[in-house]
């Protein structure tokens, strides 16, 4: 009895990503004197037994064992996708079905895609990512941070008003893009074949420059070394200089160094004046001024002498009582002591005078006579002024100078003269 040739099963489906080996297995049991080809699906004659029929060098029959009759697809690509019969020539044909199924990893077409994009602050930004594989792959989107450290790379939170469209989110927009939108986005494709694949799109929002002064007002004393600075924050980045009441501020003199320097990336620059020997003629009203093609920006800053200003705050104080006699008092020190303690003498220039101390009295020697100032104060009707700090011990000085001329002059005579 003999045995007719059975395949060990009826059909078979291989998957297999692209420029990989296909193999589709055929295992033909009593093969006897018959015969095994393989056909595709538009029926054309591939092999006969392990020899290839067609001009294709990709395609052979392995044959591990006796009873296989594989065929192996080297390099295959899309195209090979399809059915594949294996045959034996009995009567009737006996057939295996094998379908092939090729997979394409993802693929970004860069000629259909956004490679950077220049925005003006406030714009509507578009960013397409085209991508192509089998399956379709699906785009996911991120927003790479400003980290130089590619290990320390991670995704940064998108800008309000940013939307994906599409059935795979191959587009990107962000409305109302500001500058803090602009940086690196990274699209992602994917489509479960191995590897994934990603393109980075570089987004510039552009606008004017603008601003910030550290201090409105500087003070300094002649002679002194100072450093003026401004930060500016532009994209394109803007012209800096310095101006002094209006003059434009040059280093050829070697009076000043102007140094700018980056910080927060390329769009802030800190733009610093350094005048080496301050003069009289250096203080004044400097300004910050910067440009780039988007606009313009200017910021002021008083530069004062030091010295100057704190006369004009606690300056000397003259009082004129009459045309014979004018007494200038300047306070030089001021020593805090307990209201009862706090008594002052002021003796005659012209008189020999020595001043007496004791715990709760003071009183000086004026022309032979011992005059007690300890209730001068209360004497000369002073007692109003309100003890409020150093405007408090300055009214007192003057009222009790005012009182001490008065009294010397109830006892002043004018020499006689023969």
């Amino acid at each position: 009895m003999t045995l007719e040739p059975s395949f060990d099963t009826p059909m078979a489906n291989v998957t297999v990503k692209e420029m990989a080996t296909a193999i589709l297995p055929c295992s033909v049991k009593f093969i006897g004197k018959h015969q095994v080809v393989w056909t595709d699906q538009l029926s054309t004659l591939l092999t006969f037994e392990d020899r290839r029929i067609i001009d294709d060098e990709r395609l052979s029959v392995e044959r591990p064992f006796i009873k296989d009759w594989n065929l192996h697809i080297r390099e295959v690509k899309h195209k090979d996708q399809g059915l594949y019969n294996c045959q034996i020539n009995t009567n009737p044909v006996k057939i295996k079905t094998v379908y092939l199924r090729v997979q394409v990893p993802a693929k970004i077409l860069n000629n259909a895609s956004t490679d950077a994009i220049i925005a003006r602050e406030g714009a509507t930004v578009t960013i397409v990512c085209n991508a192509s594989g089998i399956p379709p792959p699906t785009i996911t989107w991120h927003r790479i941070s400003r980290s130089d450290k590619v290990e320390d790379k991670k995704s940064e939170s998108f800008c309000h008003g940013t939307n994906t469209i599409g059935s795979t989110g191959e587009i990107l927009i962000i409305y109302n893009v500001s500058r803090h939108c602009g940086g690196i986005y990274e699209c992602v494709a994917s489509n479960d074949v191995p590897p994934a694949v990603n393109k980075l799109i570089r987004v510039n929002v552009e606008f004017p420059p603008e601003i910030y002064l550290p201090n409105s007002e500087l003070g300094h004393d002649v002679g002194k070394e100072t450093v003026l600075e401004c930060s500016i924050t532009a994209n394109p980045q803007a012209t800096a200089y310095w101006k002094r009441n209006g003059t434009e501020l040059k280093t050829t003199s070697g009076k000043f160094r102007i140094e700018p320097y980056t910080d927060d990336g390329a769009q802030t620059m800190i733009l610093s004046l350094r005048i080496m020997v301050i003069d009289k003629e250096d203080f004044g009203i400097y300004s910050c001024e910067a440009s780039n093609k988007l606009g313009s920006a200017a910021e002021q800053m008083t530069f004062y002498e030091l010295s100057e200003r704190r006369r004009q705050l606690f300056g000397t104080t003259t009082v004129t009582t009459t045309p014979r006699m004018t007494t200038a008092v300047t306070v030089r020190r001021v020593e805090t002591l307990p209201p009862k303690h706090h008594h002052l003498v002021y003796p005659d220039p012209h008189a020999s005078s020595n001043v007496v101390k004791d715990k709760h009295q003071t009183y000086g020697q004026h022309n032979g006579k011992k005059t007690d100032f300890s209730n001068s104060r209360s004497d000369s009707g002073c007692s109003d002024v309100a003890p409020v700090g150093i405007h408090y011990v300055i009214a007192t000085v003057v009222c009790l100078v005012l009182h001490t001329v008065s009294l010397r002059g109830s006892h002043y005579s004018p020499p006689q003269h023969s």
